[in-house]
């Protein structure tokens, strides 16, 4: 068993947009992020009731602090993505034919189940959660999936694989699409400013711009490393010879299991 850990990167707690909905209770919040898709603090504030515990429990079942970083963002990504079928009742929560008394034993219930599951070797693991909070990462993917399939592989290829514009051709070349570098980099350049204007003002305020404290939209565009701010090994060189938009969803599914091993 691995020693007590501190838990890292609670400052979402202090934020002004967020102090206020700490006192809202979990029913009030769950129908919040579920009413309110444009705003991000409801999910945030879950994160900060939640998260001690969540981390607490995977530090209990033997794990290196690496691979509990890891289980910690997959728990927080699957409720992000589950949120918005949960419903309370008399009884507690549901969703489907999963139940639990209280929102609290849901969130233990996932966990515990995320616990079970085979975990990739240390050195497979290349999530820095200091780098890319929990929220910052499922709304970041969430904003991905609005864009176009050769704004997303220029995009993640690019700033998540560090591949170069000159790879990117030829890769597309190989699957019989072909783009001018001059091109590639007009979807790479759309594609961030649209990624930064798919995610929520208040995501931005919190993450990229924490310092501003009014919940007026920031009209300073973050940079590429605030962005994507974690650094990955080169993965997805050798996939299938599909039509583009296949090829791409392929590509996108290495980068998706950064963190969905």
């Amino acid at each position: 068993m691995v020693k007590a850990l501190s838990f890292p990167m609670m400052a979402e707690r202090q934020h002004p947009l967020i102090q206020p909905l700490l006192t809202w209770s979990d029913e009030a919040l769950i129908k919040a992020f579920q009413e309110e898709r444009d705003r991000g603090c409801y999910f945030v504030a879950l994160y900060c009731r939640y998260a001690a515990l969540v981390y607490s429990v995977l530090q209990h079942h033997g794990r290196s602090p690496v691979q509990v970083d890891y289980l910690f963002a997959k728990v927080w990504h699957g409720l992000f993505f589950s949120l918005d079928r949960l419903e309370f009742t008399p009884e507690g929560v549901k969703i489907g034919d999963e139940e639990a008394r209280s929102l609290r034993n849901w969130i233990i219930n996932r966990t515990a189940t995320l616990i079970q599951e085979e975990l990739p070797g240390i050195e497979h693991i290349t999530y820095v959660l200091q780098d890319a909070p929990p929220p910052l990462w499922c709304y970041l993917e969430a904003s991905l999936a609005y864009l176009s399939p050769l704004s997303r592989l220029v995009l993640v290829t690019t700033q998540t694989f560090h591949w170069s514009l000159e790879r990117v051709r030829a890769y597309l070349e190989v699957q019989g699409e072909t783009y001018s570098l001059e091109e590639l980099n007009q979807h790479l350049e759309e594609g961030l400013v649209r990624i930064a204007a798919y995610l929520p003002p208040d995501i931005r305020q919190i993450y990229l711009m924490p310092d501003l404290a009014s919940e007026e939209s920031p009209t300073v565009q973050p940079t590429l490393e605030e962005l994507f701010p974690n650094s990955v090994e080169e993965v997805g060189t050798h996939l299938e010879s599909n039509p583009t938009d296949a090829s791409i969803d392929n590509l996108l599914a290495e980068w998706e299991r950064i963190l969905s091993s």
